[in-house]
């Protein structure tokens, strides 16, 4: 799965991460291997990156954000907002978790801003979508009946 990080300085990098079994994480950075080793004990976590020495991890409870020592990261998965520098109102990316319940719209459709692209269950409520600009639906990144996260690209128009 590729994650985006992205701080507020609008900084970016991307990161694909692979799970292996024995909660062993393969990451690739621009080229680069690096793995990481998780394990619980008494409802902690810690990580380790040679399996040897280990570290508690910190724990914010939420996973759309990333703090460092200096900076807090905005991640998204699965897709690079490509709205996110220019006001986004070209991408339409979730606010909450919900369940894509039905696509109105197809790649290469044109749409007016206002215009319903699609439906999304949240919080027991169907939402509609809607564009917030004129243009031509590029890509959709979703299903439906998909769960999604916050913070997933679903529709990008351009």
């Amino acid at each position: 799965m590729r994650y985006y990080f992205l701080n507020q300085d609008m900084k970016e990098f991307s990161l694909d991460v692979e799970l292996q079994p024995g909660n062993i994480f393969h990451f690739y950075h621009e080229g680069e291997q690096s793995s990481l080793h998780i394990k619980s004990l008494a409802g902690k976590k810690f990580y380790s990156f040679d399996g040897v020495k280990w570290k508690k991890l910190a724990s914010l409870g939420v996973n759309e954000v990333l703090v460092s020592n200096s900076e807090v990261y905005k991640v998204y998965r699965g897709f690079k907002p490509s709205g996110l520098n220019k006001g986004g109102a070209g991408a339409l990316i979730t606010q909450m978790p919900g369940k894509v319940v039905k696509l109105m719209k197809k790649e290469g459709d044109h749409v007016s801003k206002g215009e319903t692209v699609l439906i999304l269950e949240a919080m027991k409520m169907e939402n509609e979508i809607k564009s917030g600009v004129d243009g031509v639906v590029k890509a959709i990144n979703v299903k439906e009946g998909e769960a999604l996260e916050a913070g997933f690209l679903m529709v990008e128009i351009s």
